[in-house]
């Protein structure tokens, strides 16, 4: 195991001037674009990929692989996929486990890009330039009814974007010669989070961070008291917001009361929990199929009010059929059973096992995994695209920070 956490050594190919200038602009449009754009990070993507094949020699004598959580990675996504075309044997299954998780075989190639990139840092500048503004943008949703309503199926995405990066800018205020700038971008994106999205995933994991941040940068005797008083200072805030009253109540009574009819979105995650969960009990050995879920969902759903003539419609409605059941790992349990929730485990937990100038786990990377990991419960954060990009440039980058010291 101690193997496993030894730096990787830096590629002994360096890149011509002329690649790592356009590798180095490449990064940083891609942090720019990262958090608020599918199509852009998409176009940066392709992008980082072409200069990936052209610096193929260099990539492959870096060994990516070798990095735990991008061994583990690239061994569940095999998982996903042999186990797919073995239960369908459909070209058409494969395609579609294949776009739904391969951040897991683009993550090997940023990381190797981002150790072979000496101007690294270009892509957190730029991710920090994007958040800010997407940030800005949505403040001015409260004003702008139309942009609010465009903004408002992304809050998840967005609180959970903003959460991680104000942790990070909190972060990187510690090493940071004027710490101002990086505590007023962190206070500003803690804000919107608990004020302007209206997104309880964000939320939760902010709370988390601050905790954790609080823990990690209080001195010892402090460590508890800081890590209990600063998420309950931030829950205070958020509690003046109506927005964030009017979805705990929301939570609140479709958990004390389940309606004949789900009309919110509460309602209707208590429902996708119960349902999912019926599902791992029936599944959880072998796994039921990835690309089976909406049909074994609806199943559920019509088994479970088939004698209750209130809710018999339920089954015919649109979350009856669910395609995932907004939980990563429920999603792995019943769709490919114990083996792929163990395998996903193992990659969640893999970047804590690159360890730090003083021997324990970077505080950023530890902070990104349990972001992700508290994410997951709520949401199919590895499946949904947007969160899944976001997670997977970050981890990548702070992997290689971690494994080839900036230049």
């Amino acid at each position: 195991m101690h193997a496993l956490r030894r730096p990787l050594l830096p590629s002994p190919s360096a890149l011509p001037a002329r690649h790592q200038q356009v590798l180095a602009l490449a990064l940083g449009v891609f942090g720019l674009v990262l958090p608020f754009t599918v199509a852009g990070t998409s176009v940066l993507l392709a992008v980082l990929l072409l200069l990936g094949l052209a610096a193929a020699p260099a990539v492959w004598r870096s060994r990516p692989w070798r990095e735990p959580a991008m061994a583990f990675g690239l061994l569940l996504l095999a998982y996903v996929l042999l186990h797919t075309l073995l239960l369908t044997g459909s070209a058409s299954a494969l395609r579609t486990v294949l776009m739904r998780y391969k951040e897991l075989a683009l993550a090997p190639v940023l990381f190797a890009l981002y150790r072979l990139a000496p101007q690294r840092d270009w892509f957190f500048r730029g991710l920090v330039l994007g958040t800010l503004g997407y940030a800005l943008v949505t403040w001015a949703g409260l004003l702008h009814e139309r942009l609010g309503q465009v903004l408002l199926s992304r809050r998840i995405a967005a609180g959970f974007e903003f959460s991680v990066m104000a942790f990070l800018l909190l972060e990187r205020a510690r090493s940071a010669t004027r710490r101002w700038p990086w505590l007023l971008g962190a206070a500003f994106l803690a804000l919107t989070v608990l004020v302007a999205v209206d997104g309880r995933t964000g939320q939760v994991v902010l709370l988390l961070l601050l905790a954790h941040a609080a823990w990690t940068q209080s001195p010892r005797r402090w460590r508890l008291a800081a890590a209990v008083l600063l998420p309950v200072a931030a829950a205070t805030v958020a509690l003046m917001s109506g927005s964030v009253q009017k979805r705990m109540g929301e939570t609140l009574n479709a958990f004390r009361h389940p309606p004949a009819e789900t009309f919110t979105s509460s309602a209707i995650r208590a429902e996708l929990i119960k349902h999912g969960l019926t599902l791992a009990k029936e599944h959880w050995l072998l796994g039921g199929g990835y690309t089976r879920y909406a049909e074994m969902h609806q199943d559920a759903v019509r088994r479970a009010y088939r004698d209750d003539p209130a809710r018999q419609g339920l089954a015919d409605q649109f979350w009856a059929r669910a395609e995932n059941p907004h939980d990563e790992y429920l999603m792995h349990l019943v769709g490919g059973g114990l083996p792929a929730l163990l395998l996903f485990l193992a990659w969640l937990g893999a970047p804590l096992l690159r360890e730090g100038p003083d021997g324990a786990p970077s505080p950023a990377l530890t902070g990104l995994v349990i972001a992700f990991a508290a994410g997951c419960l709520f949401n199919s954060l590895l499946m949904d695209f947007v969160e899944g990009h976001f997670y997977m440039g970050l981890m990548a980058w702070l992997l290689a920070r971690q494994s080839v010291p900036p230049a």
